[in-house]
């Protein structure tokens, strides 16, 4: 038996893919919006016949195990995992000639079961120390529930008992070496490093106890407050969030992101049970990708000292870059989450309120903005271009045109200031590298005008007059012959060979258009439709096949067309 084979045989694209995607049919492939990268027109086509997918967009694709690498963010192994528990897939039978053939599987899987036992072991031990115990319930006010929920258990101070319990569990000092529960002193023994600490498990996005950090209680001011395992083959803290694995089963439809393991769990003290903290690392893409595959609706949570507002810079640059627009929350009245926690964990009208406000936050380039020119108006001219500098250093970071603007507009509103001028100065300044081609695009006239069209691609550059254009578009529609591209896409006929051609073409339109101003896009774009619509009727009327009274028609609305202003 092959279980790659057996798991591909097994599943269908389409059913996987659809619990991540809304797919509609379209011949015969299914298209939706591609879960890789933010989008408005479908560029996401799922192949049942060949159970491939591919986007014709960000190029991405290939099969299903493919798919859910990239959708979970996990590795080749996890993948394999997922896709042999939906189709019902007992690995375990595989391993004679799948696991054992693999050194990297099956160090991962002993690991895991390192991490299993010594889990078992803290959880234990958090029982038989009082003072441990204490420190959660008395000094930090958790209760029971949320201790057993996080599994908050405690490292003893005798350094060799969990040692002695693994290798009781018959685990060969080697693969616990790898697991970062020991280290190696140049004496060539075994030590650890972690002893007489609270325990805080870390796990991965499928629930699998992948790491853990020990954290100081007992007024040890001479050591680190927190140690964290080192970074394994299991654990590699670019790609954890703390509490994911709960997280995203959460009804809410946001996600809030902090900077430690308590504030998710003295948010979650308050009720809220959705969120997440990296793991003593700054954001990186790869933590938005996992926020991402549970809603783009995303909060930072900061206390209400000054670091918070560094710290959420550096991560809206990284959520900007991946096209999340973060919301920012933070509590002025109080020092942190923890007092926050302790002074209102029963006041249940505030913690509805706490919610509204969570929810309610300012969207943080709003936020950033407003604070850099707070004092614009009495500022210095060096002053105000050094305030600019900083709000154009996060907006060149914002690769969706649309939103790019409207931000401009904002600018403008708030300092008296055009848009049109505030974008001379931002290319002025030089902030702003323009993208390198995503693809080739295709350049024919006859699949750029169409695919402006398409699935009301226009709306996305707020196109004025555009609704003139499309009362001329629809009255010649009829005299179009069946095989013509533009009534193809208005009647819903595209074949998938010309969606392909159409979605570069969508591409060249916004590398084409991406800087531009708003007046400058209008003007572009309803000149060449009104030119490509004079050529198609200039046609029309010198065809055979057109009747004469109907060319009369043809002639009344060329005069209409060639009278539009543009």
């Amino acid at each position: 038996m092959n279980l790659i084979d057996d798991i591909l045989n097994s599943v269908d694209i389409v059913d996987i893919i659809s619990n991540y995607v809304d797919l509609k049919k379209s011949w015969r492939n299914f298209v939706g919006l591609c879960p890789f990268h933010s989008e408005k027109t479908p560029s996401f086509v799922v192949s049942p016949d060949k159970q491939i997918f591919k986007c014709f967009w960000c190029w991405k694709g290939w099969n299903v195990i493919t798919f859910i690498k990239e959708i979970e963010n996990v590795d080749f192994f996890d993948a394999i995992k997922i896709l042999a528990e939906k189709a019902w897939i007992d690995i375990k039978k595989y391993k004679t000639n799948f696991w054992n053939h693999n050194s990297e599987i099956n160090t991962k899987e002993e690991l895991l079961k390192i991490n299993k036992a010594a889990l078992n072991f803290f959880h234990k031990n958090i029982f038989e120390n009082e003072k441990a115990l204490s420190y959660l319930v008395k000094e930090r006010k958790l209760s029971k529930e949320l201790i057993i929920k996080y599994k908050l258990w405690y490292a003893p101070a005798e350094s060799n008992k969990l040692i002695n319990y693994l290798l009781d569990k018959g685990f060969s000092q080697e693969v616990i070496l790898k697991s970062g529960l020991w280290k190696q002193s140049s004496s060539w023994s075994i030590y650890s490093f972690f002893t007489n600490r609270i325990i805080f498990p870390i796990f991965n996005q499928l629930g699998e106890i992948v790491a853990f950090s020990w954290r100081i209680f007992d007024n040890q001011t001479t050591w680190w407050k927190y140690i964290n395992t080192p970074e394994t083959i299991l654990y590699h803290k670019s790609n954890i969030l703390y509490n994911y694995h709960n997280a995203k089963k959460t009804k809410k439809n946001y996600i809030i992101v902090c900077e430690g393991y308590m504030d998710v769990i003295w948010l979650d003290r308050l009720g809220f049970d959705n969120a997440v903290a990296t793991c003593g690392t700054a954001l990186t893409p790869q933590h938005i990708k996992l926020l991402k595959r549970i809603t783009s609706n995303i909060v930072f949570a900061f206390d209400s000292d000054e670091a918070w507002k560094q710290a959420s810079l550096r991560w809206l640059q990284i959520a900007l870059e991946n096209w999340v627009y973060p919301k920012v929350f933070n509590i002025p009245e109080w020092k942190d989450f923890d007092e926050l926690a302790n002074l209102k964990e029963n006041d249940e009208k505030f913690k509805n309120d706490l919610e509204i406000q969570i929810k309610n936050s300012p969207d943080w380039v709003s936020f950033f903005i407003d604070n850099i020119l707070e004092n614009y108006k009495t500022s210095s001219p060096t002053q105000k271009e050094s305030k600019l500098q900083q709000i154009f250093d996060i907006l060149k970071k914002i690769t969706n045109y649309s939103i790019f603007w409207d931000y401009l507009e904002y600018i403008g509103n708030k300092i008296n200031i055009h848009p049109n001028i505030l974008y001379q100065q931002f290319k002025k300044l030089k902030t702003y590298k323009k993208p390198e081609n995503i693809s080739e695009t295709n350049n024919k006239n006859d699949y750029i005008i169409p695919s402006l069209f398409y699935n009301d691609f226009y709306e996305k550059f707020k196109i004025e007059k555009i609704t003139d254009l499309l009362e001329i578009i629809f009255s010649i529609l009829d005299f179009l012959p069946e095989q013509h591209l533009l009534k193809k896409v208005f009647t819903n006929q595209v074949s998938f060979e010309e969606k392909e051609k159409i979605l570069q073409s969508q591409l060249q339109w916004e590398e084409n258009l991406h800087w531009r101003t708003k007046e400058k896009i209008n003007n572009k774009l309803l000149n060449e439709v009104k030119i490509y619509l004079i050529h198609i009727l200039m046609e029309l009327i010198k065809s055979p096949s057109i009747e004469t009274d109907k060319k009369a028609n043809l002639m009344i609305i060329l005069n209409q067309l060639r009278k539009f202003t543009i």
